[in-house]
């Protein structure tokens, strides 16, 4: 099932334009290669189409500027000199993606930053494909 928030005209069968679904580009900035490889297969289980895979704020940009997506996954524990959550505020300034928080910390402080943020959500690791299906569901309709 191919999620319906993206819509573009197609032709149909009888040369007529027909409506057709094209799923959500999403970003993951993720610096742990085996978690976004985890992700990957999630999103693409839910009919997402993942554009790219980032490990640090640079590439994540890089990657923003080409394909542009509608939504970004972004770890808020990031290496390098941006965090997560510095790196999800310059994709929505620079390329208007919206994003969804990802972390394994419980700190109180940092999670006062992601949501001052603006993000859609935040989802907590270790999360599952149910959670995750969730929230995008509820981050999604707003692109």
């Amino acid at each position: 099932m191919t999620n319906p928030i993206n819509r573009s005209p197609r032709a149909g069968a009888d040369g007529t334009a027909a409506a057709a679904t094209t799923p959500v580009r999403v970003l993951v900035v993720e610096d742990e290669t085996i978690v976004a490889m985890y992700l990957t297969d999630m999103l693409e289980e839910l009919s997402y189409e993942v554009c790219g895979v980032a490990a640090n704020a640079a590439d994540a940009l890089k990657i923003a500027e080409r394909e542009r997506p509608a939504l970004a996954l972004v770890d808020i524990g990031l290496a390098g000199p941006k965090d997560g959550i510095e790196t999800a505020q310059a994709l929505r300034e620079r390329f208007a993606v919206g994003s969804i928080f990802m972390s394994g910390a419980s700190d109180p402080v940092l999670l006062e930053r992601a949501r001052a943020a603006g993000s859609h959500g935040f989802i907590q690791k270790p999360y599952d494909e149910r959670q995750l299906k969730t929230l995008l569901n509820n981050a999604a309709p707003r692109h």
